[in-house]
């Protein structure tokens, strides 16, 4: 019997790399999961693009040993697409001097007010709303955030927050844009990236390993308190433990659970994603890594990978990658290719149309779990019901719905494999 991984995504992949002794499974043709990228013509693209950024040292020793001189340090430049502007993302001195000073008084007021008088957090819209005030509210964060995960701010947790900007508010912002020295994780001025895309760090935890590609589970056969086996394409293979990265939505669906806990399962969903990537006949579109779009614009962010590698694309020319977050089975998703790119060429602002050499759409599912208000109690349901099976570990973005950043997700990965590798230890009568 073998441990067996579930998904061939960084999260799996990381888990696989420590323990060395498994077989992963995959049911796309390719591994990375959503840090995959993708090669087309001469040009390279990530499905949404990733930075590598950590402050956790063993974490950032562990990638830099990994990939050697295959890393880049890149310095920063994000933008925030808003009122026909260009603006520094994170909040800079010359972007708070530049703008309307009605603007800016009327954010101030508006933040200084509800220091005064917060109001009860029970969403995502309350607490930025006493974090930022009303006016930076339903200036940025209320778009964006609405377009990303499609529902209302008041329908969503404030642990997406959390996750998205912890311990942020609108008094550090502007300590960080005039002296530089708070130091916020999501706001960080440098990060790592390889040199061929972020897929290659999936690449570098995969040689070695037993991965099997095109292969779903779609059924596992377990006893009161582990799992014996999981069914692949129609073979049983049995396990002697399961770390599973698929989403737990799918997972829970091979068990017979109480009614309440596939309920539970039920109101949990996922938003998908579709990334657009177009062929420019330039040398270069844009200075920025990252441009946020939070107006009426259908895709929601862009970014260059040439920016962030010169070897993402051809000298004289570049590509740019847009991300159109939606359901699957809504217009979007079901639209043909023309007509997506039609739709995309309507909101372009750093190019003609004409500009345009060709493109290649990548339609991606369950990029980005949604913290609907009751969501904690919902995946808490399930994870007390999976605890019973001993033997079976969960981990990554999907596998634990958990909006986690790449470092978080190697460092689940990694502490899959220390407890079962420790677990193994104390069976086997060995003690550290």
């Amino acid at each position: 019997m073998k441990n067996i991984v579930l998904g061939a995504g960084i999260t799996g992949l990381s888990a696989a790399y420590m323990l060395k002794d498994v077989v992963v499974y995959e049911k796309d043709a390719e591994i990375g999961g959503l840090a995959k990228t993708i090669r087309f013509d001469g040009f390279s693209f990530d499905l949404g693009g990733h930075r590598f950024f950590t402050g956790k040292e063993k974490i950032a020793n562990f990638v830099k040993e990994l990939m050697g001189d295959e890393l880049l340090e890149v310095n920063r430049v994000s933008k925030i697409y808003k009122d026909g502007r260009f603006l520094d993302y994170p909040l800079s001195a010359t972007v708070l001097l530049s703008n309307n000073p009605f603007r800016l008084l009327k954010i101030l007021i508006s933040y200084l007010i509800r220091k005064k008088k917060p109001l009860e957090e029970y969403s995502f819209r309350e607490y930025i709303i006493n974090h930022f005030g009303d006016e930076l509210y339903s200036y940025y964060f209320q778009g964006y955030t609405e377009k990303i995960l499609g529902i209302s701010c008041g329908r969503i947790s404030k642990e997406w927050a959390n996750a998205r900007i912890p311990n942020l508010s609108l008094k550090r912002v502007i300590k960080h844009a005039l002296f530089k020295n708070e130091a916020v994780k999501s706001f960080t001025d440098k990060f790592l990236y390889p040199r061929k895309g972020i897929g290659t760090i999936c690449a570098k935890l995969a040689q070695g390993l037993n991965i099997e590609l095109n292969s779903e589970v779609t059924g596992l056969n377990y006893s009161q308190d582990a799992i014996n086996s999981v069914i692949v394409d129609g073979r049983e293979i049995e396990c002697r433990n399961l770390i599973s990265t698929i989403p737990l939505t799918n997972l829970i669906k091979m068990f017979n659970p109480p009614q309440s806990v596939s309920e539970a399962a039920e109101r949990l969903s996922w938003r998908d994603l579709i990334c657009i990537f177009l062929v420019v006949g330039r040398k270069k579109a844009t200075s920025a890594h990252w441009i946020y779009f939070p107006g009426e614009e259908v895709f929601g962010r862009l970014h260059e990978p040439k920016n962030w590698s010169p070897l993402m694309a051809p000298v004289e020319k570049t590509g740019v990658c847009l991300e159109i977050f939606c359901n699957k089975g809504d217009n979007f998703w079901k639209s043909s290719d023309e007509a997506l790119i039609g739709m995309v060429k309507k909101s372009l602002v750093l190019f003609k149309d004409d500009e345009i050499e060709d493109y290649v759409i990548k339609r991606i599912e369950n990029a980005y779990p949604i913290y609907r208000v009751d969501f904690q109690k919902n995946v808490s349901m399930i994870m007390d019901y999976l605890a019973r099976y001993k033997n079976l570990y969960l981990a990554g973005r999907t596998g634990t719905f958990k909006y986690l950043n790449m470092d978080d997700c190697i460092e689940e990965g990694m502490k899959v494999s220390l407890a079962i590798n420790n677990q193994e230890r104390r069976q086997n009568g060995l003690t550290d």
